[in-house]
Formats: C-alpha cells, sequence, structure tokens
C-alpha cells in the first residue's frame, strides 16, 4: 500500500495536489418529470483536477445525488451548502468569456467618451477666443479705426460663440448616443459578477475528477410535479372519439429551467413502495353490555384504523410509462399554469342516449369504447360535440385495454316523466295478520330532436336479503336486463327511439312481508 501511494504522489505534480478547485458551471439539460416530483440532469465540461460547480438549487439532498463521468474518473464528491473553498485560476470558460466582453466594451465607452471630451474641450477653446476677443483693448485706437475695429471684435466673438454652442450640442448627442454602449456594459458586470458570487441560497458541488471529458450530475426536486389533462372531441356522425392529452407542469426548485429535454413519467418515486401491512385479528367474547374499549365501541379497532391511514394515499395502478416531449421547453421557477400538448388518440365508440327518469328529467348523451394499448390517467377533461364545447368533467384512471362509459352532456329534446298513478296497501295496523304493498310506476320517454336515438332507459325495483319479504315485479314491456352493471334491482331497457316517438313503460312491485312487522 506504501509503495502505490508513493508512486502515485510521483506521477501528480505538486502543484496539481494543492491547486484550488477551478469553477466550472453545470448546465441543466434535461428532466424527468414525475406526477410529484422531479429527476434534474446537468452537464458540466471538466479538465481534471478539483471541480467546483456552483449554482445548484438550496437544499439538494446528497442522498439523491449522483454524479457520473464520461471520459473522467469520478472521486470524492462533496455537497456545499454553506462557506465555500477559493476557486483557483484559469477562470471557467464562462467567466472569461464574459471577462473578457466586458473588458471590450470598456475599452469602447473610454474611446468614445474620450472623444466626446476633446469636442467639448473644442467648445471650451472657442469660448476663451470670445472672452480674449471681448478683452481687447481700445485705448491707443484712433478714433476713425475703432468703429471697424468694434465691428471685428464683435463679429469674433459672435463666431466664437456659435462654434462653441455647435460642438457642445454635438458633444451633447454623441453623449446620448453612448446609452447602449453603457447600458451593455452593465449587464456584462452583472453577468460577470453573478458568475464569480453565486447568489447566496444555492448549494454547491466539490467533484475530485482526474482525466478530461464531462461530468452528469443527477439530483431530485420534490418541488415539482405534472398532471394531466385532456380535451374529449366527439364526432357522434362518425362515430370517433378524440383524445387530445395535454399535460400541466410546475417547478418551485429555486431555479429556471430553459431549454431542457422534458420527459413525463408515471412513476411516483415520492410514494410508498410496500403494501400496508395486516394484523391479527383478536376476539372475544362477554355480556351483551360489558365495557368495550373507545376503538371497539366506535365499531373500528387499532389495526382497522392503522390500515384507513394508510388507505388514504393514492397509488398509481398499471405499467409505468414515460412521455418524451418532441421540442426543448422552458420551465419557470414558481410559474404555474405551464400547458403542453403530448398527442393525440384516436378511439372509435358508440354514441347512445341513457335516461334515468327517477332522478332526471332529460336523457344524456353517453359514449362507449374501449381503451388503447396504454392506459388514460385521471385528469380534468373538457368535451366538446362536434365542435361545441358542451361541459367538463374528470376523466378516471382507464386501464389499457379497458372498457369506458363517458358522458357528454345532456340532450333536451329527449324528454322523461315518471308517476306513480296508484299505490295500495294491504292490511292496516300492526296486528295484522299480513302485511303486502303494490306500487305502478308508469315511465314515458318522448323524442323531439330532429334525429332517431338508440336509448337506454334504467330503473329499478326494491330488493330482499330476508326470506320472509317477497319481492316481485311485472314490467311491459320486459326489460332487456337485470341487475344492470351487477347493481341489485337495477333495471335496464335498450331500444331505438325515432324522431318524434315516445315510449311508454310500466312496472309493477308487490312486496309481501309477514304479519306484526313493519316495512323499513
Amino acid at each position: 500500500m506504501r509503495s502505490f501511494l508513493a508512486s502515485l504522489l510521483m506521477t501528480v505534480t505538486p502543484a496539481a495536489l494543492f491547486a484550488a478547485p477551478v469553477e466550472t458551471p453545470a448546465k441543466v439539460t434535461s428532466v424527468i418529470l414525475f406526477p410529484q416530483g422531479a429527476q434534474v440532469t446537468r452537464i458540466a465540461t471538466v479538465e481534471g483536477g478539483q471541480v467546483l460547480i456552483p449554482g445548484l438549487p438550496d437544499g439538494t439532498d446528497i442522498s439523491t445525488l449522483r454524479v457520473t463521468g464520461d471520459g473522467v474518473a469520478v472521486g470524492a464528491v462533496t455537497l456545499i451548502d454553506d462557506r465555500q473553498p477559493v476557486a483557483g485560476q484559469p477562470d471557467s470558460p464562462a467567466v472569461a468569456e464574459v471577462r473578457a466582453r466586458v473588458e471590450t466594451l470598456e475599452q469602447a465607452l473610454a474611446e468614445k467618451t474620450d472623444a466626446i471630451a476633446q469636442m467639448r474641450a473644442g467648445a471650451g477653446a472657442a469660448r476663451a477666443r470670445a472672452d480674449v476677443l471681448r478683452g481687447a483693448s481700445t485705448q491707443n485706437t484712433p478714433l476713425a479705426e475703432l468703429e471697424n475695429l468694434a465691428r471685428t471684435v464683435g463679429e469674433g466673438v459672435r463666431a466664437a460663440e456659435q462654434e462653441a454652442l455647435t460642438i457642445e450640442a454635438q458633444a451633447r448627442d454623441a453623449d446620448a448616443a453612448l446609452k447602449p454602449d453603457r447600458e451593455a456594459l452593465e449587464q456584462a458586470r452583472q453577468a460577470l459578477a453573478a458568475l464569480e458570487h453565486p447568489a447566496k441560497g444555492s448549494d454547491t458541488l466539490l467533484v475530485e475528477a482526474s482525466g478530461a471529458g464531462t461530468l452528469t450530475i443527477t439530483t431530485f426536486v420534490a418541488d415539482a410535479g405534472w398532471s394531466p389533462a385532456y380535451d374529449l372531441r366527439l364526432d357522434s356522425g362518425a362515430g370517433a372519439l378524440a383524445l387530445d392529452r395535454l399535460v400541466s407542469v410546475r417547478q418551485a426548485a429555486g431555479e429556471d429551467w430553459l431549454g431542457v429535454d422534458l420527459t413525463l413519467s408515471t412513476a411516483r418515486p415520492s410514494d410508498r413502495t410496500d403494501p400496508s401491512e395486516i394484523w391479527p385479528e383478536q376476539v372475544r367474547f362477554g355480556p351483551p353490555d360489558a365495557p368495550r374499549p373507545m376503538a371497539e365501541a366506535t365499531g373500528f379497532r387499532k389495526a382497522d384504523i392503522a390500515m384507513m391511514a394508510d388507505a388514504a394515499v393514492p397509488e398509481m395502478q398499471g405499467e409505468t410509462l414515460t412521455y418524451r416531449y418532441p421540442a426543448a421547453v422552458d420551465i419557470r421557477d414558481g410559474v404555474e399554469g405551464l400547458r403542453l400538448k403530448l398527442d393525440t388518440i384516436d378511439r372509435p365508440v358508440s354514441l347512445r342516449a341513457e335516461a334515468v327518469p327517477l332522478l332526471d328529467t332529460t336523457a344524456y348523451r353517453m359514449v362507449e369504447g374501449t381503451a388503447g394499448d396504454e392506459p388514460l390517467l385521471p385528469g380534468p377533461a373538457a368535451l366538446f360535440v362536434d365542435g361545441a364545447m358542451v361541459g367538463s368533467a374528470h376523466l378516471p384512471m382507464i386501464a389499457a385495454g379497458a372498457e369506458f362509459r363517458l358522458g357528454f352532456g345532456a340532450i333536451d329534446g329527449l324528454t322523461l316523466k315518471r308517476v306513480i298513478p296508484g299505490a295500495s296497501e294491504g292490511g292496516r295496523g300492526l296486528i295484522s295478520r299480513s302485511n303486502a304493498r303494490v306500487e305502478t310506476v308508469r315511465i314515458t320517454v318522448e323524442n323531439l330532436t330532429p334525429r332517431d336515438w338508440p336509448l337506454r332507459v334504467l330503473d329499478r325495483v326494491p330488493y330482499s336479503e330476508q326470506d320472509d319479504l317477497k319481492v316481485t315485479y311485472k314490467a311491459d314491456p320486459a326489460p332487456t336486463a337485470t341487475d344492470w352493471k351487477d347493481k341489485r334491482g337495477v333495471l335496464a331497457w335498450e331500444f331505438d327511439l325515432p324522431a318524434g316517438g315516445n315510449r311508454d313503460i310500466t312496472v309493477e312491485t308487490t312486496l309481501n312481508w309477514p304479519a306484526g312487522q313493519v316495512l323499513q
């Protein structure tokens, strides 16, 4: 080990061993955005030695920090969130470029300022000449020549003053024209100061590297995410549904992500990764009025309460998917409402009207179809029918290949009426030997629209799980489905209703229960 260390020291110059770190900026190049959180990738070009990479967001988690090299062997990595080591020379390429620009702008501004100063010196010389003329003595001037002298002096003063005014006006115009130069110099100085003295509140990375190449720095940001949204466009004539998939993205990482490659992932690295823990169930017996622990008195045991708390955490179903956005994206820090369009999914669907006369007075437009090869994530959706917006809804989670049913608004011309023309109860009072109730319901559906509609009417009859409570019914016409969608007692009638047509449905329900009992 000692001989290896000695040979290593011999291959490294003393200056390299004790050189100050070189400050090198790293550019955010790509972001993988999760529903909650983001993985941010930066690239820095290095030439080995100690590299100081400023500008990481304040509070960067070292446990999620990863540094890899291409052509560079990465040694120790230190995340600094307070006092930073002094960066050595030479300057980083970015600092050297900005400093050279500052020097060039300073030199150009100085030359133009000197030229203006020379102009103003010429104006001063003209005024001095005018002052000399004003002070000229006329003591020994003959009276005959005095008038010509006065005229000559006056013209000389006037010409000198005019020359001074002209030069000063030119100098003012030249000075005003320097405004863009001064602004460019000030911006360059601010850029240099930002590179030389990174803003407080950011973290810095110190990397031991050998070789020349690039460093890839990956961090995880918790305060970021994306959520899906949809525009659902129904073509009722073609029986086709177009789903425009949109995403809303956000981030508050403390920095802007400009011109990054964006990937959207359905993975949830910030969520739980293991199933709920199941606890043993203890049973006990005792007198009916024996006191019970408070948790049991409410109907829940401690294990039940713990499992209910766990169940409140949402979990994704299905495979993890990623979506690569095709163009570079700017995602500014703390700015909400950036919406991007992913793509459009076209699916064939069937369209029918669905009526629930028990609760509604109009039928609703329903679309039924099957999802494609990838799931549709839950999110808000705007609904359009034949180009016109008809409402909004929340699209549920739809697994790949799963059937879906979506509502697309009311059909005002399909009117519903549900009446109970008569009801009777056999037997009166609790001492009756037997009780019975007969109820008749009549449903009328009328189509006042100019088109034919395939229609599904849903209604219900009571059901019983007690052997002594008998429920029977007669329907005219007979329903096409009973216990519809596995809902006990729900009946469905499916038929075509032509424009201007109507249809009546009658249901008579009979309930019988033992004497001395009441119907609840």
